[in-house]
């Protein structure tokens, strides 16, 4: 029986962020393996700027420690990708083991909105993280987990390790306007995204192409 740990996402693009969360959670929950699951279709967001396939190849470039490993079975089932659903599926691949389901604060303070979630609390651990040190937040989020979700001291993991903070958002800003990243994306995952031209980036020849001279 091992620890079985699953970190979804949309990962538009993935980065230091995500990576460092992932690092740190997966040392609360002593897990043998981490999966790194893009979203086909959050039911958070309105849609991916980059396509399903781009984005599993930048978890790859991203999560390249040997404990990660990359997952399209959301992807490969398309549609909407609620958890609860990847989650059932993932019991049929690892039925003797234990599932710890990895989030950032901000999604587990709305976990009692999601999609059968109380279902989804019958399928696995809950590990997150706070964004602050904050000792009013980690009360927050503690009463949360015993109001709302009906959660019991040990049905649940708080990591108090601070996490880097970056949006996604603002990196497709950055990347955009030609930006330096590296600070939050790996040498590896910028490269991916400068030879695919993905997030309006183009390489300065091509760029130079598409202007019209009069």
């Amino acid at each position: 029986m091992g620890n079985i740990a699953i970190y979804g996402g949309s990962f538009d693009p993935p980065h230091k962020g995500h990576l460092l969360l992932a690092k740190n959670l997966a040392k609360e929950c002593n897990a043998d393996k981490v999966l790194v699951i893009p979203a086909y279709s959050s039911p958070f967001k309105d849609g991916s700027v980059a396509k399903g396939t781009d984005r599993l190849a930048m978890c790859k470039h991203t999560f390249s420690d040997p404990i990660f490993e990359i997952s399209a079975i959301e992807l490969n089932r398309e549609g909407k990708s609620y958890t609860v659903d990847t989650i059932r599926d993932l019991k049929k691949y690892y039925p003797n083991d234990k599932l710890f389901l990895f989030m950032g604060d901000d999604m587990f303070l709305s976990l009692a909105n999601w999609y059968k979630y109380q279902e989804l609390l019958s399928l696995c651990t809950i590990v997150t993280a706070t964004r602050t040190e904050d000792m009013k937040h980690l009360a927050e989020m503690k009463t949360y987990a015993i109001t709302k979700l009906k959660l019991h001291e040990g049905d649940y993991i708080i990591s108090k390790e601070k996490p880097l903070e970056v949006s996604s958002t603002l990196l497709r800003t950055m990347l955009k306007n030609r930006l330096d990243t590296s600070k939050y994306l790996t040498y590896d995952t910028i490269d991916y995204i400068k030879k695919r031209g993905l997030y309006l980036w183009k390489p300065i020849q091509n760029a130079l192409k598409s202007l019209k001279v009069d």
